[in-house]
């Protein structure tokens, strides 16, 4: 079995959608309390471009097992033009046999294409596997927000996890 990864398209957005509501009913994966919906979720992938900040299908088999975006941090505010959010998401079904760390790993090489130079990740403080998979890339954390999520009384925080790419300084 080969695993590809490939641009979004919008024909794939209920799989997105699907993959994401697994860690929605989880309750460890993203500060949502209720499922999505695909039409909740057009305008956020509208808003995606391959050319600046994607949406990257994970295909297993032509099977759609996984998804990751490179977003936009405060649009509109050119100083921050080079920084973008890593996110990622597995399908449970798919989860500990690498797959994630090829996806992370694709989406980093890709930041060299579209002018990257920081990544950033949001996480719950109560999901250590996304936290391990980071620190294998080197990122290192940058911010802990405690106590600031409440899932149907579930109380946790997110951390905020960076990685510096390719920085020249300015002079």
């Amino acid at each position: 079995m080969t695993a590809t990864i490939r641009f979004a398209e919008i024909n794939d957005l209920p799989r997105v959608v699907e993959i994401y509501n697994q860690g929605v009913v989880a309750g460890n994966a993203n500060a949502d309390d209720t499922p999505v919906t695909v039409d909740q979720r057009v305008n956020w992938f509208l808003d995606h471009d391959n050319n600046s900040f994607p949406v990257y299908i994970l295909e297993l088999d032509q099977k759609i097992i996984g998804w990751g975006t490179l977003s936009s941090y405060r649009n509109g505010r050119n100083g921050l033009r080079t920084t973008a959010e890593i996110s990622y998401y597995i399908d449970y079904e798919y989860h500990g046999k690498g797959y994630g760390k090829l996806l992370i790993s694709h989406m980093i090489t890709e930041t060299r294409r579209l002018g990257i130079q920081h990544l950033f990740a949001i996480m719950l403080d109560i999901n250590p596997v996304s936290e391990a998979i980071l620190k294998q890339f080197e990122f290192e954390k940058w911010g802990h927000l405690p106590k600031i999520v409440n899932l149907h009384g579930k109380i946790c925080g997110q951390l905020i996890y960076g990685k510096n790419l390719n920085v020249s300084s300015a002079t």
